[in-house]
């Protein structure tokens, strides 16, 4: 799809129309705020943008509003067509630049190019992605404590050793599982998940072992459990330390020798299964108090994978939080203050928690950017909200952005004054003058 922004009705037509007959599908539009609105709700391929439109109809309004239709290349349509305008439209992240009146066939090639290029971005991107879960197993992260875990569940899965995975709530003990899993030569048979602690007691053997028809009310037809499901895979006990005493005993027959007798059933089966419990609690100390079998646990615990803390990750929480973002939106971005706001907080509920609030601060964001405010709103931090500076006035905010401009542009030339001002299209004299007012001479 081609989003067209230009505030000539009959060039909007007539171009809309074109495109139409070229095979394209076209949204077009009339002003500046119809463009980004028409941007957030179609995601198009292309935008194609006049530079001088409602509603100020200054070029400098167009090419401020390339930046917020990233990742989509953006070319820019102007009848202002001077060197230095196409010049400040590229740097802005522009693709490229048509000067009006546009000739078809030009036009034709550049908007077969652009939607050329649009599709191989998509296309990198999820080579990347691919690439990235396949070097990482689906463990997002650089700490210290995330590159051992990757390591050792690269180590450990290819035995056949039961897995004990242990660490706090939402700390990502499934994913770890499900990695265990995936690098094991056992990758092509199924994963089974079952939560021990969401199965009724009285259920949980017929879950995991199967029935025949009749055993027992409501058995209708004969079922296959869990371990026969599992059979040539991997069985995930999650959060074993719920499972009832009574069905400890069962499971410590199966992990002796792989047989189990389904509820209703006389002879014994056998299953081929690779077993990855996983659990909040302290089993050792559940064992000391008698509520876990000392067996079971010690059967169970060939090797153990401990998840950490989210705190103890503290280099990756702004990297999680953006490839969270990233998942519900294309568009939003974090502001530099929301990601330091992510790094220095602490995460009780670990990396769960820390999605679910970026996914509610996205879907209650007004606009792309999400801010410090978003975050604490999503988290329910009421008191870090009061905490918070009042919002800048606009004027505030220009200010400072054109002070932090200038600052840059010093920076980059060394001081040259004249090299700054034609680098912000500014003349000397009134780059010195906007300097004074600032203090920065």
């Amino acid at each position: 799809m081609i989003l067209l922004a230009d505030d000539e009705p009959a060039f909007q037509r007539l171009t809309a129309d074109w495109l139409r007959a070229q095979g394209h599908k076209v949204v077009a539009v009339g002003d500046g705020d119809s463009a980004y609105a028409a941007f957030l709700k179609h995601k198009p391929s292309v935008v194609l943008l006049d530079l001088a439109m409602p509603p100020h109809h200054d070029p400098q309004g167009g090419i401020a509003l390339i930046s917020t239709f990233a990742p989509a290349p953006v070319v820019v349509m102007t009848g202002h067509a001077d060197q230095a305008l196409a010049m400040q439209a590229i740097e802005a992240g522009a693709w490229d630049f048509l000067a009006k009146p546009v000739d078809p066939e030009l036009l034709k090639i550049v908007v077969a190019r652009a939607v050329e290029r649009a599709k191989l971005a998509q296309e990198l991107v999820a080579l990347r992605a691919r690439d990235e879960a396949s070097e990482n197993m689906g463990l997002i992260g650089q700490s210290p404590p995330m590159v051992a875990l990757r390591a050792l569940i690269r180590r450990v899965a290819p035995t056949g050793l039961p897995v004990m995975v242990l660490g706090p709530s939402g700390s990502g003990k499934e994913l770890v599982a499900r990695a265990v899993h995936a690098v094991s030569p056992r990758a092509k048979g199924p994963l089974v998940p079952v939560h021990c602690g969401a199965v009724p007691a009285d259920l949980l053997e017929s879950e995991l072992f199967g029935h025949l028809k009749g055993s027992f009310t409501g058995a209708h037809a004969d079922r296959a459990g869990l371990v026969e499901t599992a059979h040539g895979g991997t069985l995930f006990l999650d959060e074993i330390g719920e499972m009832p005493p009574v069905m400890q005993v069962k499971l410590l027959r199966f992990l002796a020798d792989g047989t189990y007798q389904p509820v209703g059933a006389r002879e014994m089966r056998h299953a081929d299964v690779r077993i990855v419990a996983a659990t909040h609690r302290d089993l050792s100390a559940a064992v000391a108090e008698g509520s876990f079998r000392e067996d079971l646990y010690y059967r169970l615990k060939g090797v153990v994978l401990a998840t950490p803390k989210l705190d103890e990750r503290g280099q990756d929480k702004a990297l999680l939080a953006q490839i969270f973002l990233r998942r519900v939106s294309s568009l939003a971005q974090f502001s530099p203050e929301a990601l330091a706001w992510i790094k220095q907080r602490d995460w009780p509920g670990n990396v769960r928690e820390l999605q679910a609030a970026v996914e509610c601060a996205a879907a209650l964001a007004e606009g792309a950017a999400i801010d410090v405010r978003d975050m604490a709103f999503a988290t329910g931090a009421r008191e870090e909200i009061d905490a918070l500076p009042h919002p800048q006035t606009l004027e505030e905010e220009v200010a400072a952005l054109e002070r932090r401009r200038i600052l840059e542009a010093l920076e980059r030339t060394g001081h040259n004054h004249t090299h700054s001002a034609r680098e912000l299209g500014l003349s000397r004299v009134g780059l010195l003058k906007k300097m004074d007012r600032m203090g920065l001479r």
